[in-house]
């Protein structure tokens, strides 16, 4: 005989009963549930299921309603380039975090709707790396017309931890990480994205706004993939403020490449090793691992993510020994 799940009508949580009870009470929500199908009605169960959907916000609370659920929107987390990023919390109970990003301006939704086309893409993909890496990628949700506006927004999924980006970490750290933190950060880096390299696309955008660490972990997740594209496409924008950490070839024109991540991500640590505007970096970086960030910076030596990540394993176990846990702490953390 083939058991029974029940669910309660109220919540739709799974009531754990006795084999031969009639009456079990929900232990989510308390209410009381007749393991009866004939006591609820299905006009009943859809109206109680209705309510439970449409529950009424908090007293004051700012609710925007995406991909057909009613949202409690949250304090900014971030201002990007071209849309403003809010922690938002889903009205019914039980309630699941998600960010909402909305963009600013009507001119930017061609960068907007290819940031999801490359995040659908990488989401649906089971490619080389990509099902171990999901957590250390923005997970779409929904995108969709603003209901006045019209313009595009999206919903993606809320990753607890990753609060700050590498900027953050140069701002409360001016003198540099320790170099022996750098190998850990750029080796998560390099793995992300040898992933998003093996699947077909190339990010465009490796800077240190788009890199965010984990709190307390070795952990490293890469955002911002409204640049992301096949190799030998166009560059669809720079980031001007950040044009530094592009390599010229970039600016000028040059269609993408992998190989130009890879540059871009060795800037990104040469950055938060508190190099100077002139790249020259603190004394106390151990010249081998100085010697591979620089020659990556400049688009020499191996290039390909993947190997390049073997690469300054092996110079780390060279200038620091046996690996050991060693994550970032400073204030604001």
């Amino acid at each position: 005989m083939p058991e029974r799940v029940h669910k309660c009508p109220n919540c739709g949580a799974v009531v754990d009963a006795s084999r031969f009870a009639r009456v079990a009470t929900c232990a989510y929500c308390n209410a009381t549930v007749h393991l009866d199908e004939a006591v609820v009605s299905a006009a009943r169960f859809r109206a109680s299921h209705a309510a439970w959907r449409n529950s009424d916000p908090p007293l004051g609370a700012e609710t925007v309603v995406a991909g057909g659920e009613a949202w409690i929107r949250l304090a900014p987390v971030a201002r990007g380039e071209i849309s403003d990023v809010f922690q938002v919390v889903r009205q019914r109970w039980p309630g699941e975090r998600a960010l909402l990003k909305v963009l600013r301006n009507r001119d930017d939704a061609p960068l907007f709707e290819q940031e999801w086309r490359a995040l659908t893409r990488l989401a649906e993909c089971d490619g080389p790396g990509l099902p171990i890496l999901r957590n250390r990628l923005p997970q779409p949700i929904v995108c969709e017309p603003h209901p006045s506006s019209g313009w595009p927004r999206m919903l993606l999924g809320w990753s607890p931890g990753f609060e700050h980006t590498f900027e953050d970490v140069r701002g409360a750290l001016p003198s540099g990480v320790e170099a022996r933190a750098a190998v850990w950060m750029w080796r998560r880096v390099l793995e992300i994205l040898s992933a998003v390299h093996r699947n077909g696309l190339v990010h465009g955008a490796v800077l240190p706004q788009h890199l965010l660490v984990e709190r307390g972990e070795h952990g490293v997740r890469l955002v911002g993939f409204s640049c992301a594209n096949e190799p030998d496409a166009a560059l669809l924008a720079v980031c001007l403020p950040y044009e530094r950490f592009y390599p010229r070839a970039m600016l000028d024109g040059a269609r993408l490449r992998p190989e130009y991540d890879v540059a871009m991500s060795a800037r990104a640590i040469l950055f938060v090793l508190g190099a100077r505007d002139d790249g020259r970096l603190p004394s106390g970086v151990p010249a081998p691992l100085a010697a591979l960030l620089e020659s990556a910076a400049d688009g020499r030596g191996e290039l390909d993510a993947w190997a390049l990540r073997e690469r300054v394993g092996a110079v780390g176990r060279q200038v620091f020994g046996g690996p050991t846990f060693c994550p970032l702490e400073f204030a604001s953390m």
